[in-house]
């Protein structure tokens, strides 16, 4: 009987260290913990996930797109880990700025349309990651995000090519879709966006192709 209870407790020791490893640290009031090992913040479904989330600066979350509003913002909607959705929010990009389409007191602007349809193609549906800067909201109570196409690992988050290839912001610079609109005191990637802008003026890319008529 000794034996068997010293097994017993053996086994349960071990699955409670399996269990710590796996979630690293409690849940928070939002129903979600910071990996310590990765400084991931994960959310999971359960009776401590509100309804309601608290954004935080320098942090990538995880979304489905639901609808694109024009080129440059979009409804998503939050998942779990398990691919569970959470709470919807519109997100307007940092760093860019297309042209106008659904303004109630302004005109549809010229390469609206395309930077609007661009955006559709690539986004309408998809998973993405949205990267928050120092400001996570503007007053109009969108999230500011960049928006990155797959995973971003730590790395890639300040290098060159991994943004050219699989952020969204710069997608829409580079191929002449957007401008360079930097408000303080998000800048993180200021001046990279002022080299993508220059990069598709140069080679007459979108917007910068003709004058508009």
């Amino acid at each position: 009987m000794r034996k068997l209870r010293f097994i017993l407790a053996i086994v349960l020791v071990l699955a409670m260290a399996l269990a710590a490893s796996a979630h690293p640290g409690k849940l928070d009031k939002n129903g979600g913990h910071y990996d310590h090992e990765t400084g991931e913040y994960h959310y999971h479904k359960g009776p401590n996930a509100l309804e309601s989330l608290e954004l935080r600066r320098n942090t990538v979350y995880k979304a489905k797109v639901e609808r694109v509003v024009d080129g440059d913002t979009m409804i998503v909607s939050f998942l779990f880990d398990d691919g569970s959705k959470y709470q919807k929010e519109r997100v307007r990009f940092l760093g860019v700025d297309t042209p106008e389409t659904v303004h109630p007191n302004k005109p549809v602007q010229y390469y609206g349309k395309e930077a609007s349809n661009f955006t559709k193609s690539q986004l309408e549906g998809a998973t993405v990651w949205l990267q928050t800067d120092v400001s996570v909201k503007d007053r109009y109570d969108r999230m500011l995000a960049y928006v990155w196409l797959k995973e971003p690992a730590t790395q890639e988050l300040d290098d060159e090519a991994a943004i050219r290839q699989y952020m969204f912001n710069a997608k829409l610079l580079l191929g002449g879709y957007a401008q360079l609109m930097t408000i303080q005191p998000n800048s993180r990637y200021a001046n990279l966006f002022v080299h993508f802008q220059r990069e598709a003026r140069q080679e007459k890319k979108g917007l910068w192709g003709k004058e508009p008529e």
